[in-house]
């Protein structure tokens, strides 16, 4: 039986790392920004950046990617 390589692992591994990262950026953008925008209209362009990453990035730190990593992880099992 063929045992996967090192490399052929860290290609896996960083496959679903993204796969992860868009299941859990894609839809928290979506919803943050759609929230923000009547907050963030009259900004400045740099402003408004500064305040949509204020509230991004802990929002996909905290909630978005553990539960993307999450659901994930659990398809990769019913899957195997």
């Amino acid at each position: 039986m063929h045992t996967p390589s090192k490399r052929s692992h860290q290609i896996n591994a960083m496959f679903w790392r993204v796969v992860v990262g868009c299941l859990g950026l894609y839809p928290t953008l979506l919803l943050v920004l759609s929230v923000l925008a009547p907050l963030t209209r009259d900004l400045s362009f740099p402003l408004m950046v500064l305040v949509e990453v204020l509230v991004l990035v802990p929002v996909t730190q905290l909630i978005s990617f553990p539960l993307a990593g999450w659901l994930v992880a659990r398809l990769r099992r019913i899957n195997s």
